[in-house]
């Protein structure tokens, strides 16, 4: 057997072994929902450092105008003074911290969620869904995980597809409307009757959430393998055309 690559690929084998069984089948699942929390925590700290990045970007293009405005200024007006020089290192102090403070991280609305064009959908929705983490029990962390995972599988997929395509439609209605209706009322219920059970003997409020959650995952899973299978299918047509157009006596 070849040796593994990496660790991740050592626990995508272990995963695929240990789900062969029954009894390691809730191994495997908790070996992925550890990969998917992975993978979204360094999406979340890639965001931070591209937001980062640009309002840092900003902040040296301001010190640069200042600077060049400065000399500019020196050159074909006159000197500023040091009453001036004082003056305009106050308004570049001012300006650099609110280059950044603003803009906030703000997540988008779900109404502007539930129009989205398929190419920003995924990452849109994965951005509001992190702002939303805070608000989540511990227990619905490996299933926004692994919504988060199945969101960026999906971005490639989507950016083809056109707005008012029937898959499209659906998930905006599922992604702009029904998920964040089932967290918005989980925020309303009151914290201390959120591990309380709605019917005697029934799952807790906490529970139902995650429960809500694993079927939205499972539907972007859905989505992910029928969007995946047409570029699956139409690889297979054209690797069956080569071998029949080159493949018997190797003529052209």
């Amino acid at each position: 057997m070849a040796r593994a690559r990496d660790p991740e690929e050592m626990l995508a084998r272990a995963s695929d072994l240990l789900d062969r069984w029954p009894l390691t089948a809730p191994l495997a699942q908790g070996l992925r929902e550890g990969r998917s929390g992975r993978d979204a925590a360094r999406r979340r700290a890639e965001r931070r450092a591209r937001r980062a990045g640009q309002k840092a970007m900003r902040m040296a293009l301001t010190i640069f105008s200042v600077v060049v405005g400065t000399i500019i200024w020196g050159i074909f007006v006159g000197p500023i003074g040091a009453g001036g020089l004082m003056l305009l290192i106050l308004a570049t102090i001012c300006a650099l911290i609110a280059l950044g403070i603003y803009p906030r991280d703000v997540a988008p609305p779900p109404m502007k969620l539930a129009t989205a064009k398929p190419a920003v959908l995924p990452s849109q929705v994965d951005a509001w869904l992190d702002a939303k983490r805070r608000a989540l029990p511990a227990l619905a962390a490996p299933k926004v995980d692994a919504i988060s995972a199945q969101l960026a599988a999906l971005g490639p997929q989507l950016a083809a597809v056109p707005a008012g395509d029937p898959t499209a439609l659906e998930l905006n209605r599922l992604l702009g409307k029904h998920l964040p209706e089932l967290v918005d009322r989980y925020e309303k219920v009151a914290p201390a009757q959120r591990k309380a059970a709605t019917i005697p003997g029934g799952p807790t409020i906490e529970r139902q959430l995650v429960d809500g959650l694993g079927l939205i995952e499972a539907e972007l899973a859905r989505v992910n393998d029928d969007l995946g299978r047409q570029d699956r299918d139409a690889f297979a047509v054209q690797g069956k055309f080569l071998e029949n157009r080159y493949g018997k006596d190797g003529s052209l």
